[in-house]
């Protein structure tokens, strides 16, 4: 799959730069700026696939237009209500809720940790925290090639391709618990 870009305009610069920090988990997902006023907004937009604009953002409606007329696909963080009746995520739903509204393509559909059995979720925990294959199965009790299993069936669940991105997945807090974006949990 190829990169997309993104760009994160939020008047609070630590929030942006949350926020962009959050969608960089995704394997699909590249950063290119985390901006605190619409202008930079449009400066950096004029290089990305997508943009993520705090709809209280001074200019951000005016700003979303502009982006585009040129191409942008544009998420705005915030609920509707503005002027404008473009796409929103709400401040209250999860990142991979914005992942996904900024890059409906991907194919992501954000997981409920129920996707995965209890085994799975101890399986993909263990190897986030870095342990190989021969490792978790001893940790755990069980061999190696169940192992190796567990993890085709994880990656089968998840729509990924290797370990890897679901490790992304699961750090960037869309499985094993339910995490909801605010400034306060970024």
């Amino acid at each position: 799959m190829k990169a997309c870009s993104v760009l994160v305009a939020h008047r609070e610069a630590m929030v942006a730069e949350g926020i962009a920090a959050a969608l960089g988990q995704y394997p699909w997902i590249v950063p290119i700026a985390a901006v605190t006023t619409a202008e930079d907004g449009e400066r950096h937009g004029q290089r990305v696939d997508a943009a993520a604009i705090d709809r209280d953002l001074p200019g951000a409606e005016a700003s979303a237009r502009r982006l585009r007329s040129n191409g942008v696909r544009v998420v705005f963080i915030g609920d509707g209500g503005g002027e404008d009746d473009g796409l929103h995520v709400s401040p209250r739903m999860p990142v991979a809720s914005l992942a996904s509204a900024l890059f409906p393509s991907a194919g992501y559909l954000p997981r409920s940790p129920e996707a995965l059995t209890p085994r799975q979720r101890q399986v993909l925990s263990l190897v986030a925290r870095g342990l190989a294959g021969k490792q978790v199965a001893r940790h755990l009790g069980i061999s190696p090639k169940t192992v190796e299993q567990h993890k085709s069936r994880i990656f089968a669940k998840l729509g990924v391709s290797n370990q890897t991105a679901a490790v992304s997945l699961a750090s960037a807090g869309t499985l094993g618990r339910r995490t909801t974006w605010s400034p306060s949990n970024i």
